[in-house]
């Protein structure tokens, strides 16, 4: 923690522990000792972590700002400054993230997906080299590393969507936000530096893996206005993707693409020799890590279905007036997307709102 975000004036700080075992507690305890700390004991992940601070909050405004972050001078200022200053609609507003060097992009904004994934819009890129927000500016959604929301509209949404852990839940929040009237704006004056992924790398690829791709799937399933037009887009995408995992990353999964009444002789001998054995072996983590988030989507399809009626009874505003703004993107990200998103039935599945396509490079620097 900075000496800078310690001294905030009138403002509380709560650090809030998911369940830490280096040391963190003792070390802020005894260097600074206004700070609220909230020890959780176990790892409740970003969202748990925001609902237990919330439960204890009673300002007007909250702040969120990621453990890997560091504020520049003003910050805490120009959002304070920011949502006090708005119109009575706006409920969040996001901060500027620049990376630790203050020489390259994290957030200045960002973009949708067709199947509810997001991007940071110019992320690594030089700071200054990409089209930036201004002041005030209209946001689809504003970074749950640094922003700011009045407290009383944000816990009407439900906040945070617990369900998620971490990863796409400022995602769901913005767009529950503007589907129910309200809107979210854009503070470049309030800059913090970001050790991007330095707290999120701990978790393994595969394990962050399970995360995006099952939130992704639910904050589509969620809040999509007509599900039943922009839903096949997204599951097409899904299956696409676990069917070419499947077929091209494991060694032992002939049998899933072998045409009806057809036999290979190198079965046949195996059978032979060896007796009956599986028809088929996922040995890939990538495949399982599609499998785990489509399990955890149908496992709890029930209460998807309940946070859906109840994010659609709030419904304010249509998702074609959203996305008119924001438009929704079709992005080759995967192994295997470049055919998926040429193809005439994806196509044809896309939502009938406007979609822009473009290459991964037209967002972020690899």
């Amino acid at each position: 923690m900075s000496r800078q975000l310690a001294d905030v004036g009138g403002a509380t700080v709560t650090v809030v522990d998911n369940g830490s075992t280096d040391g963190s507690l003792g070390a802020i305890k005894k260097q600074f000792s206004d700070v609220r700390l909230l020890p959780l004991g176990s790892n409740r992940g970003f969202t748990g972590g925001i609902a237990a601070a919330l439960a204890r909050c009673t300002a007007r405004n909250v702040v969120f700002l990621n453990n890997d972050a560091l504020p520049e001078p003003g910050w805490l200022a120009a959002l304070v400054d920011a949502v006090e200053g708005a119109p009575d609609d706006v409920v969040s507003v996001g901060g500027k993230i620049v990376d630790l060097s203050g020489e390259l992009i994290d957030f200045i904004g960002g973009a949708l997906t067709f199947d509810g994934h997001a991007f940071q819009n110019g992320f690594r890129y030089p700071a200054g080299s990409r089209p930036e927000p201004a002041i005030g500016a209209e946001i689809l959604f504003a970074c749950g590393g640094n922003m700011i929301s009045r407290r009383a509209p944000l816990l009407e949404r439900g906040g945070f969507d617990d369900d998620y852990f971490a990863y796409l839940e400022d995602v769901d929040f913005g767009w529950r936000t503007w589907l129910s009237g309200g809107r979210a704006l854009f503070e470049p004056r309030a800059v913090v530096r970001h050790a991007s992924s330095a707290t999120s790398n701990r978790l393994g690829d595969f394990e962050r893996g399970v995360l995006f791709e099952r939130n992704a799937l639910q904050t589509v399933l969620k809040n999509a206005e007509n599900l039943r037009e922009t839903a096949g887009a997204a599951l097409f995408a899904y299956l696409f993707r676990l069917h070419h995992y499947t077929v091209t990353r494991n060694s032992k999964a002939d049998e899933l693409s072998r045409e009806p009444y057809t036999k290979t002789k190198k079965r046949r001998a195996r059978r032979r020799l060896f007796g009956r054995e599986p028809l088929a072996t996922i040995d890939d983590p990538l495949t399982a890590t599609q499998f785990r988030a489509l399990h955890w989507i149908v496992e709890h399809a029930e209460r998807i279905a309940a946070k859906r009626a109840a994010v659609q009874k709030s419904r304010r505003r249509g998702d074609g007036e959203i996305f008119a703004k924001f438009p929704l993107q079709v992005v080759p990200t995967y192994p295997g997307d470049d055919a998926l998103m040429r193809g005439a039935l994806f196509r044809e599945l896309l939502p009938s709102m406007e979609t822009v396509t473009k290459t991964l490079s037209d967002i972020m620097r690899a």
